[in-house]
């Protein structure tokens, strides 16, 4: 397995520690903050031209994993600026697009009939999260786009399906609830609300990931998986 990882904080660098621990070559792409652990290549994932020249930089590989998220305050959406929202939108739901896009490509270019997708995405593509609707739209659409590309691929051996965490450890988790704000009230509850009464790790986020990058996974595509501690069952 040669695994390109895209975002390397604190669940794309469980995800790289996790298949690294299964013998994968693991290869990271990052936006600002390049991995400290890894090899890794600088991409804008918003731009189709610089995903291709990162997938580029890569090399050939069969494994996809996408853990990309945009950072900013939660507000209600009539309060939000009309440019934030589109950033959100690129980079949630158009940048993973363009990197599946280009996963395919380098599929095709390497035989075509074999690659493993998996997207990080958010339970809040289901139920929608308050004070954060853009992202909850993204996520949403993640899902679709996803089923319509298991559609697509589904006579060869690709798959692509979505681990979607709840509350997690990690230290965008603790940033928000120590911020205060709308998101540490938002956030508090939520986590309060868990049935498993705690928060997720990455390393069990890495777990889902691993089963649907394995060797026994080729069944299973198009499917959307949330790790929330039952939050969402």
């Amino acid at each position: 397995m040669r695994a390109v990882i895209v975002g390397t904080g604190g669940i794309g660098t469980a995800v790289a520690r996790r298949l690294a621990a299964d013998g994968a070559e693991v290869v990271a792409v990052h936006h600002r903050h390049p991995s400290e652990e890894f090899p890794s290549v600088p991409v804008d994932a918003r731009l189709p031209g610089d995903v291709a020249r990162a997938f580029a930089e890569t090399g050939p590989f069969d494994t996809l994993v996408v853990t990309t998220g945009h950072r900013h305050d939660m507000d209600f959406f009539v309060n939000q600026d009309a440019e934030v929202t589109a950033d959100i939108l690129a980079t949630e739901l158009t940048g993973p697009m363009n990197l599946v896009r280009g996963a395919l490509q380098v599929f095709s270019e390497h035989g075509g009939d074999r690659g493993r997708i998996v997207i990080i995405g958010s339970d809040s593509g289901k139920a929608g999260t308050l004070g954060d609707a853009a992202s909850s739209a993204a996520r949403a659409g993640l899902m679709g786009f996803v089923r319509s590309i298991a559609r697509e691929t589904a006579r060869t051996d690709i798959t692509i399906n979505i681990v979607s965490p709840g509350p997690t450890d990690t230290p965008l988790l603790t940033g928000m609830l120590e911020g205060g704000g709308l998101a540490g009230k938002v956030m508090a509850g939520t986590v309060r609300a868990i049935p498993k009464g705690r928060t997720g790790t990455a390393e069990e986020i890495a777990e889902a990931v691993a089963y649907f990058v394995g060797p026994h996974s080729g069944f299973t595509t198009g499917q959307v998986l949330s790790v929330s501690g039952g939050l969402t069952m």
